[in-house]
């Protein structure tokens, strides 16, 4: 494995964000010695159910593309690369492939949003699987209705296959 110099993941995270605006996760768990009133100090809204502590997602920290608390930011958020950036650091994939990548995977989450926008409006402070499941719990559906489905199932399979990561 190859370390990924941090400038080129800096870009690609910048470029992507999908780990901090709700398209992959739609909440982030905290982790043993991580402390709540800190996280909720900088902005973060902490919730604690089923004795699990965490925050929904999309991250309020999540700004214009940039951590605004990255130096402060939750264990989680440190440890994670999304597959894009392991492949790159195994050499399996070069930095411009994964860029196109992520562009790929942009294109896909704006034709879903769009599509949303088209059909039922959304709260955007929720995490996009949530906004479209929102989106198609009608009685009356639609043809649009029907492409939203499609236009989510295959952004799904792209985002299980490209980034996320399998436990």
């Amino acid at each position: 494995m190859v370390a990924v110099p941090p400038k080129v993941t800096q870009s690609l995270c910048a470029n992507c964000g999908m780990c901090c605006d709700g398209t992959l996760f739609h909440s982030v768990l905290l982790q043993p010695g991580e402390e709540p009133r800190q996280l909720s100090s900088l902005g973060l809204k902490i919730k604690k159910k089923s004795g699990q502590t965490f925050f929904y997602q999309p991250c309020p920290a999540h700004q214009n593309g940039e951590c605004r608390i990255y130096p402060d930011r939750p264990h989680r958020c440190r440890q994670f690369n999304c597959q894009q950036l392991v492949r790159l650091a195994e050499g399996k994939t070069t930095e411009p492939q994964a860029l196109e990548t992520i562009r790929e995977a942009r294109r896909m989450v704006s034709r879903v949003e769009q599509l949303m926008d088209e059909t039922e409006e959304t709260n955007p402070l929720r995490g996009l699987a949530t906004r479209c499941a929102t989106a198609l719990d009608t009685t009356n559906r639609s043809p649009l209705h029907e492409q939203l489905e499609s236009a989510m199932q295959t952004l799904e399979k792209f985002l299980e296959s490209e980034f996320r990561v399998k436990p």
